[in-house]
């Protein structure tokens, strides 16, 4: 077997997945059925670190985005597609497991504090992720593993990040941004958002880091500098902040590796190099913190921190009289745009006191106990292969990352932003669920 064909998977589960995706490709039509669930990735991909309708609008601060929804339903619409092309199975869900009782108590929240519309939708998008991440983990077994989906999105970021280049020179400039300094490109608001292709960058970090781990031959200093260009670019410092974590989890995880003994109580012989980490965290510790400086010093007086120190005692006040059930689903949104009047804001510029704020004290926790039922299943998996290790450290690389990141923004409710952050947290668990369906039989 190939290793461009080898599955996300362990043991003997390999040459099964290996077998149908040869099996895909033999026939006329399964090939075309393969490269039509490549383009329909690649487009999905390519969506999740974007944001076209920011060029279809001008944004008014007190208004909200009209476009955002139709682009948040074209994602979904695009991983029902993939999932109608792609093999079935219940393993492909996986990730819906650790937010099952935090979706159940945000629908309880919702009927609470009144039911409505807006708040709905945006309940529906706050977990749309799991829909597009089921496909995903579909797709990489049609495909013939990880390493295929990882060329994809690696194929999206550029393609999307040549076209907001583009764009921006051409003057379609659908954020203009602030300048952290006279020098800062902001080339890459041409197709909204910086953060959805921060996200990108962050996720392939993970993996690069993760296969420098594994063994699997990757250049990781150049890898992770280079990826690092757009987050710099953009300056979202708390996006930043989070790959530094990551960088620093896998320093640890290689330290640890690098001194575990053998059965007779000697230390291995491979060396997993935690040295080259520790100096690539001085690097990009560096650089963030130059970033942080630069942005931080043309703020004006009292809003260093982007109106967090604002709004953070605001959100405490209203978890303080809404203990229990929050404001439901859309609350911050409502409270800080409507209520306390600060549309530029945004939202809770948190996911943690976002989750308070919206669904209460016992939803913070919920939320709080996912992520912490993901980093526990996945640091108890017993990968076996290069591909399975990879996948597994780049999950737990992602999730230290993650957690770092919403301590001081939105990420979680937005599927796009949902779907590529969890994307290898949810590749490892659909293949936990197959190995466990495997015991049993």
């Amino acid at each position: 077997m190939s290793e461009r064909a080898v599955p996300l998977t362990s043991g003997r589960e390999a040459p099964i997945v290996a077998r149908s995706y040869a099996a895909a490709t033999r026939s006329r039509a399964g090939w075309a059925r393969v490269r039509l669930v490549e383009l329909l990735v690649v487009t999905t991909f390519l969506l999740c670190m974007s944001a076209p309708e920011e060029l279809f609008y001008t944004s008014v601060e007190s208004e909200l985005n009209p476009f955002v929804g139709a682009t948040k339903l074209l994602l979904l619409g695009l991983a029902l597609a993939i999932l109608l092309f792609c093999p079935q199975g219940r393993r492909h869900w996986a990730i819906a497991a650790p937010f099952g009782m935090l979706m159940v108590w945000a629908v309880v929240c919702w009927v609470v504090t009144g039911a409505d519309i807006l708040p709905a939708r945006n309940l529906v998008s706050s977990f749309g992720g799991i829909l597009v991440l089921a496909a995903f983990s579909a797709a990489a077994d049609l495909l013939g593993g990880i390493r295929k989906l990882v060329r994809l999105l690696i194929c999206a970021l550029i393609v999307g990040t040549l076209t907001s280049v583009l764009l921006g020179v051409m003057g379609f400039q659908a954020m203009p941004g602030e300048l952290a300094s006279p020098w800062q490109l902001e080339w890459f608001h041409g197709i909204g958002i910086p953060a959805y292709a921060v996200a990108g960058c962050a996720v392939l970090i993970a993996w690069v880091l993760a296969g420098h781990i594994s063994g699997s031959g990757i250049w990781m200093e150049l890898g992770v500098l280079a990826l690092l260009v757009i987050p710099a670019m953009s300056f979202l410092r708390a996006y930043l902040i989070g790959i530094v974590a990551s960088i620093i989890v896998a320093a640890f995880f290689a330290f640890r590796n690098s001194h575990r003994k053998n059965g007779g109580g000697r230390m291995k012989g491979y060396d997993s190099g935690y040295k080259r980490l520790l100096r690539l965290v001085v690097v990009t510790l560096s650089i963030g913190t130059v970033i942080f400086f630069l942005k931080t010093s043309t703020r004006e007086e009292g809003n260093e921190l982007s109106g967090r120190e604002i709004v953070w005692p605001i959100e405490i006040a209203s978890v303080m009289r809404h203990p229990v059930f929050g404001l439901g689903p859309y609350g911050d949104i409502e409270l800080l745009r409507f209520q306390e009047d600060l549309p530029q804001v945004g939202a809770a510029h948190s996911d943690y006191l976002a989750a308070a704020v919206c669904y209460g004290v016992p939803g913070l926790l919920l939320f709080v106990g996912a992520l912490y039922s993901l980093w526990t299943r996945i640091l108890r998996y017993p990968a076996v292969g290069i591909e399975a290790r990879s996948c597994r450290y780049a999950a737990l690389f992602s999730l230290a990352g993650l957690s770092t990141t919403i301590i001081a923004e939105n990420v979680i409710r937005d599927p796009r932003l949902f779907a590529l952050h969890l994307l290898f947290p949810a590749l490892c668990l659909s293949a936990i669920a197959t190995n466990q369906k495997k015991a049993v039989k």
